[in-house]
């Protein structure tokens, strides 16, 4: 039984008039603890941008972290995730050149998503756990790295493909614990966009998002993963309607009536746009709702 299955059943004697004191202590003991998982999502976040930004770059995830505008080496008192960025007001202790704000996003991001998983009603242990930590760091990863430069680093979606097929058993439904079963979940999930990378040659998909489709498939089941993939085309869809209105003329011009400013999207039906971040998102929609407990195809009226 989890943490938070305890404060449920204490909570529910406390409202019976049996035993308010646990209650009282145990729902101490959930805050407790969701706070220092968040804490510890705050510590990895920090480390994620370390990884996305020096991807590519030849440098190693060692070494002290510097500006990159001016070179100053940061100090312990910079690096404080989201604290820092706020008090330096997302600009550079020396230079003054301005720090993105990927940085306490990425942070916040993932002190909020691991403290979701923590407080799941799921019962799993430390090793489950971190497993699912893991899953969800490297979801983050290959979400803005793929938003950068429009590509998956193969290393990244290997280990999710790894992580996601450990962890079926946990969060899949019973009929995948035959492991035929979920040797078919990945292929099966990504089997849409395998599909549409086979007939446009990559060109209207590329196939890094059908292996990441792959770890979906094996994370949440053939049937979630299906939901997952067709949810992110709908996502994408609705993301993308107004991106392409704002770059029309007709866009442009309801832009600059309203702000009185020249629009500068360019964005047309021929531009390259990330499918990852999208897979991404409706990963973790499905994701949350088997974990909590949500028909999500009852949700979107499937």
């Amino acid at each position: 039984m989890s943490l938070l299955e305890d404060v449920r059943s204490s909570l529910q004697e406390k409202h019976n008039g049996k035993n308010p004191a646990l209650a009282g202590f145990l729902h101490g003991r959930l805050i407790l603890m969701l706070i220092v998982v968040g804490i510890f999502g705050l510590i990895i976040g920090s480390f994620l941008n370390v990884l996305i930004l020096r991807r590519g770059t030849g440098q190693g995830v060692g070494g002290r972290s510097a500006c990159m505008s001016c070179g100053y080496q940061l100090r312990w008192y910079d690096l404080i995730p989201v604290a820092s960025w706020l008090m330096l007001r997302g600009r550079c202790r020396s230079c003054g050149s301005r720090i993105s704000i990927q940085y306490p996003l990425v942070e916040m991001a993932t002190a909020l998503l691991f403290a979701t998983i923590a407080a799941s009603p799921i019962p799993t242990d430390i090793a489950h756990a971190a497993v699912s930590y893991g899953i969800g760091s490297l979801l983050i990863a290959i979400t803005v790295y793929d938003l950068k430069h429009t590509i998956i680093p193969d290393v990244w979606v290997y280990a999710f493909i790894l992580l996601a097929f450990l962890s079926a058993p946990v969060f899949s439904p019973p009929i995948l614990y035959s492991f035929f079963h979920l040797l078919l979940s990945g292929p099966i999930a990504a089997s849409p966009l395998f599909l549409l990378w086979l007939v446009s040659r990559g060109r209207w998909m590329g196939f890094g998002d059908v292996k990441l489709a792959i770890g979906i498939g094996f994370l949440l089941g053939p049937l979630a993963g299906l939901v997952a993939v067709m949810l992110a085309f709908m996502i994408g869809g609705v993301v993308s309607a107004p991106l392409l209105f704002l770059s029309s003329a007709i866009g442009r011009r309801v832009v600059h009536y309203v702000s009185s400013h020249r629009a500068r999207f360019a964005y047309t039906m021929k531009s390259e746009v990330p499918f990852g971040p999208f897979l991404v998102i409706s990963t973790f929609i499905v994701w949350f709702s088997l974990l909590y407990g949500i028909d999500i195809a009852a949700f979107v009226g499937w």
